[in-house]
Order: structure tokens, then C-alpha cells, then sequence
């Protein structure tokens, strides 16, 4: 059986005589000091991020702006145009071009006897396409 030395006994001694009970210091003691940490964290978090963005100013109520009846001025046409060099077309895509525009001023209100289209073929093999809505026409 091993004896005790000397300076542990002393040790020992100088505890029990004091009063002192040795404290033990266990997984509970860890797992508060971990909580504590992740609160103060947050805390941290929190307040720097009330620091780093300023509050927002409050809306202004939105009132709906009224539409006007029509937008576009009576008087004046529209026109949808492109050009096509050589080899960018075909007679297919040519006239699905065409029906993609006149679609297009169908869908602003003109009607079928208001949409003019006129085709450019240039002897270089280059096409300009026009589709118009002609207002005055009935």
C-alpha cells in the first residue's frame, strides 16, 4: 500500500482544518459559461447591427397616380422597324417578323384595317421591315 508523502498529507490537513470543502467543478460550470458566451454574442450581434444600419425613414402613403385613357398621342403613328442584313433571313422568319409586329399593335388597339406593313428587299440581299398602326385610318 502506497503512503501518502509528506506535502499531500499537509495538504490534505491544512483543508480539513480550515473548513473548506473542495469545490468540484463539473460539466455544469462549462455549460454555463458556454450559454453566458452565446448570450453576450447575440447581445453583441444585435446592438451592432442597430449601430451599422440606421432605421428607415417611414413611407410616404402612396397615392395611385390615375392613368390617362390613352398614352400615346392620337395624331402620331406607331412604328415597329428592323433591318436584316444578307443571310440573316428567310422568307419563313420574314414573315413571322411581320405577324410578331403586327401582333404586337394589335395588342396597343389597332385595329386589322389601321396596321400598315411595308417591306424593303434591297438588291444585296438586305430586308427593312415597317409595321405601322396608321391612326387616321378607319
Amino acid at each position: 500500500m502506497a503512503r501518502r508523502t509528506a506535502k499531500k498529507a499537509a495538504h490534505l490537513t491544512s483543508r480539513v482544518t480550515n473548513g473548506a470543502v473542495p469545490k468540484r467543478r463539473g460539466p455544469g460550470r462549462a455549460i454555463w459559461l458556454i450559454a453566458a458566451g452565446l448570450i453576450a454574442g447575440i447581445a453583441g450581434g444585435a446592438f451592432a447591427f442597430r449601430m451599422l444600419v440606421p432605421p428607415g425613414e417611414p413611407e410616404p402613403a402612396k397615392v395611385p397616380q390615375p392613368q390617362p385613357d390613352e398614352i400615346l398621342v392620337r395624331e402620331e403613328p406607331v412604328e415597329i422597324s428592323t433591318r436584316m442584313r444578307p443571310g440573316e433571313w428567310t422568307e419563313e422568319s420574314l414573315q413571322e417578323h411581320l405577324e410578331n409586329y403586327k401582333q404586337q399593335i394589335r395588342d396597343m388597339g389597332a385595329k386589322e384595317s389601321q396596321i400598315v406593313t411595308n417591306v424593303e428587299r434591297t438588291e444585296a440581299g438586305a430586308a427593312r421591315v415597317v409595321v405601322s398602326w396608321d391612326r387616321s385610318r378607319t
